[in-house]
Parts: structure tokens; sequence; C-alpha cells
């Protein structure tokens, strides 16, 4: 495992996708505040890189793995190693890893962006504090939220990339769940209220993990408390390993 590991790192690094996702994660945020009148909820937010993270990360695993099906190099990595389930962790593990880097990075250039484009006499540090709870608490549950997310999104994509076995469609997929998947969740569930005990366990509504640790008023819109739908995501994210593993079994090269 740990040579799977060091090869797919290596495959990860010389690959244009990483530092393009980066820096393409950068530009958005500072977009966000050139365009938008920064308050203490974008801050927490990282101006809006819980959004593009998740996005970012789909494009970046289905890239990652549709490569080697591309350059056809997937059959000799096949060749080499039989343990196959080693290569897909392995994969797996890297991306997700990617993930927290993307994570650390969105909340370093956060405060970067606070002090240097926003300014403490447009908003204060001291202004971020609200009822005894700083938002730093809340951005904190934010970064949470969005690993654990991450790591649902990684485990989709590499089995979506598996099912659909076409880079653009993941990516599509990708967008629609990002921007239309909690409102697909929210209407799913008022249309079918007597059902909601059941229907809130849907794979959409884990999107709204990044906001509700942030922010416990989402769980009256999830209907899931912070306990469960971090249980959710997880489990999803089990799941979905599952799965992928077994169609990347299956897959012919």
């Amino acid at each position: 495992m740990k040579h799977s590991l060091s090869a797919e790192l290596f495959k990860f690094t010389h690959q244009k996708t990483a530092s393009v996702g980066i820096l393409t994660l950068l530009l958005l945020m500072i977009y966000s505040v050139l365009t938008t009148n920064t308050t203490a909820t974008q801050v927490v937010f990282e101006f809006g890189a819980v959004q593009w993270i998740p996005i970012i990360i789909i494009a970046v695993a289905s890239a990652f793995f549709d490569m080697e099906y591309r350059n056809r190099t997937i059959l000799i990595l096949l060749y080499k190693n039989t343990n196959h389930w080693q290569i897909y962790l392995a994969k797996l593990l890297i991306v997700w890893l990617y993930s927290v880097i993307l994570t650390l990075i969105a909340t370093f250039f956060t405060i970067v962006l606070k002090s240097w484009l926003v300014g403490s006499n447009q908003l204060s540090w001291s202004a971020l504090i609200i009822d005894r709870q700083t938002q730093l608490s809340l951005l904190i549950g934010n970064v949470l939220g969005t690993l654990i997310y991450a790591l649902f999104i990684v485990t989709l994509s590499f089995m979506l990339i598996m099912l659909l076995k076409l880079n653009a469609a993941v990516i599509g997929v990708g967008l629609a769940l990002g921007f239309l998947g909690a409102g697909f969740s929210i209407a799913f569930m008022k249309s079918f209220i007597t059902l909601i005990p059941l229907f809130r366990w849907n794979p959409l509504n884990m999107i709204f993990i990044t906001q509700q640790l942030a922010n416990p008023s989402f769980a009256a819109i999830s209907h899931l408390s912070n306990g469960e739908i971090i249980v959710g995501n997880l489990i999803y994210s089990v799941i979905f390993t599952i799965l992928g593993y077994d169609l990347f079994k299956k897959r012919c090269c």
C-alpha cells in the first residue's frame, strides 16, 4: 500500500489539474471579495470557498482517474499490482488529502483577503464576535464540514467516473450537485412531508454539512442533527467506495 501511495502521489503532483485547481480556488475567492459586500458570514464561509472546493475536487478526482484510461497506463498499473483495491484506495486517499490542502489554503487565504483587501476599517475582527461565540469557532466548524463533505465528494466522483466513463459528464453532475442538489433535497422533502424521517437521509441532503456545522440553524432545513449528518456523510462515503471499487474491477480497460 505504501508503494501505491507513493506512486499515486508522484503522478498526482505532476498533473497540471492539481495546481490549476488551487489557482482556480484563489481566483474565485478574490472575485468574491471584489464583487460583493464583505460580511461576517462571507468570512466564515471563506469567501465562497465552501461552495467551490467540492466542485474543484470533482473535476480533479475524475481527471485523475480518467487520465489512466485515456493514456492506457491503467493496463500497466493493473499488471504490476494484482491488489487492485490498493490502486483504487491509494488514488482515493491522495485526492482526499488534496481536498485537505485546498481547505487549509482557503482558510489561510481567507485571513489574507480579510486583512489585505477588506481591511479592518470595513470589517474589524471584533465585528466577528456574535453573542460570545466567535465567528472563528464557526469557521472551524465550517472547515470540519468541508473536510467530511470532501470525502463524500471524492468517493462519489470515483464511483461516477467508473460508471459514466466520461470526465465531462462527471464534472457536469458535480456542477448540478453543487448548485442544485440542496434545492432538490428541500423540494423533495417538502413534497413528501410525512416521509421526511426517511427522506432526510437522501444523499443530496448531505450537502448541508458544510453550512450546518458552522450554523446549527440549518438543522431545521436538513432535519438532521450535527451527529446524524456527519454519520450520513461517512456512511455514503463507504457505500460509494464499495460501489466504485466494484465498478473499477469490472470496467474494461
